[in-house]
């Protein structure tokens, strides 16, 4: 189990999120998932990672809205692990009112324990760790 990673990046009216860590920490299973069960669970987490407006919550004021989406499903190496990627684009109409992103990856996916979490905005760079208890980022203002 390694750490998920998770890019945060404001320009403009424009938020990027962007998701990297072994899949075990979504799926919960540490290989290729052997029956329909698993390749099921591995359909939902997919799902789940699409809809990146409840994923992660922003000011309501900031007016953020998710664009787009996109994930890919773990490729799985001969060592049976595989990382998960995923990234989201949010339009905000307010981006001033833009000061925090909460992420919601550890309701979402109880395997996640540790979120290594870099953001970058025009006001400056930070790197926070996210826990199940610290779930809110302050954006650099």
């Amino acid at each position: 189990h390694g750490s998920t990673a998770l890019g945060i990046a404001v320009e403009g009216q424009s938020l990027v999120i962007e998701v990297d860590g072994p899949a075990a920490n979504f799926t919960g299973i540490e290989r290729k998932p052997a029956n329909e069960q698993e390749k099921q669970e591995l359909a939902r987490v997919l799902n789940v990672l699409r809809d990146g407006a409840a994923l992660f919550l922003t000011p309501p004021g900031a007016q953020c809205r998710l664009q787009s989406a996109a994930v890919s499903p773990p490729e799985y190496g001969s060592d049976g692990h595989a990382d998960l990627e995923a990234f989201w684009e949010f339009r905000c109409g307010s981006p001033a009112a833009l000061t925090w992103v909460e992420a919601k990856l550890f309701t979402a996916f109880p395997g996640t324990q540790r979120v290594a979490t870099s953001v970058v905005t025009a006001a400056g760079q930070k790197a926070v760790v996210l826990t199940p208890g610290t779930t809110r980022v302050l954006l650099p203002q």
